[in-house]
């Protein structure tokens, strides 16, 4: 038998993050209103887009932090809608996650529209390849766009990576890069990276570019014993989602090509969500 080796993700925990509060306010008591000025927002891959009503002049649109007052972005005199970079993978940085609003300028005074940013990164259908690496799917559970700073596979894994949920774990310092690459219908065009950029609602497919389940030549792990790992979602939002894997390996040890590694032949392995 030689069936392809496949993981089976079971959700485990993983907040959904959200920022921001929970109500549109004008800055003045006698302003407008913001049902007055703004009719929609919506992401589109890596912007912000606000609508405007047509009968509303708006002067300026800004986007900022409320929890700060840090302006991120601003446009003068926008036409009926007004666009707003907010993610940016190339960094890698996103405004997603910090406190945004949109505030406008009009005749009448400025007044201001909440923008919710709930994200939420869950990997699923994880796949062992022939040299050792993962293939899965990551899926935006938010309603805005999630930036894919790092995907880890760690606990009982030949070759784990950094286990981004641990009490010692850095997220300011973590500088390791995102440790995949968007294959498929996700592979990167350019270098700006944005493969790692997911939409919300939108599922997208990886491979890791290191090697979980390659591991050294005296070592045995290819019996079919049933393990448990985690595979875990690094928003570059802030926070992380992880997931439990369970998997067998077995098959005849091979050496990868090229590499002082072995892997698994890949035989008898059960699959699902």
């Amino acid at each position: 038998m030689n069936r392809r080796p496949f993981l089976r993700a079971l959700a485990t925990g993983g907040a959904l993050l959200t920022a921001g509060c929970t109500e549109s306010l004008p800055f003045v008591a006698d302003g407008p209103s913001p049902e007055d000025v703004f009719e929609d927002h919506r992401f589109y891959g890596t912007e912000l887009v606000v609508a405007f009503r047509d009968h509303v002049e708006v002067r300026n649109a800004v986007l900022f932090d409320s929890s700060t007052d840090e302006e991120f972005e601003a446009v003068e005199r926008p036409p009926r809608t007004a666009r707003f970079p907010v993610v940016f993978p190339d960094r890698p940085e996103t405004y997603v996650g910090r406190s945004l609003h949109v505030k406008a300028e009009t005749r009448n005074g400025w007044v201001r529209r909440w923008i919710p940013e709930m994200v939420h990164g869950k990997a699923k259908n994880v796949e062992v390849l022939r040299d050792g690496r993962a293939r899965f799917e990551v899926e935006n559970q938010g309603d805005a766009p999630l930036l894919v700073r790092f995907v880890g596979i760690y606990g009982d894994v030949p070759n784990p990576t950094v286990n981004v949920q641990s009490d010692s774990f850095d997220e300011s310092s973590f500088d390791l890069g995102p440790g995949v690459v968007g294959v498929g219908r996700n592979r990167p065009l350019s270098p700006s990276r944005t493969d790692l950029v997911v939409s919300p609602g939108e599922v997208a497919p990886f491979e890791t570019t290191y090697a979980p389940f390659a591991f050294g030549a005296d070592a045995d792990y290819c019996r079919g014993d049933q393990r448990t790992a985690q595979i875990a979602v690094l928003h570059a939002s802030g926070g992380s989602a992880a997931y439990t894997v369970q998997y067998r390996l077995d098959g005849e040890p091979t050496a990868v090509e090229g590499q002082s590694a072995v892997v698994c032949g890949g035989t008898d392995t059960a699959g699902g969500d």
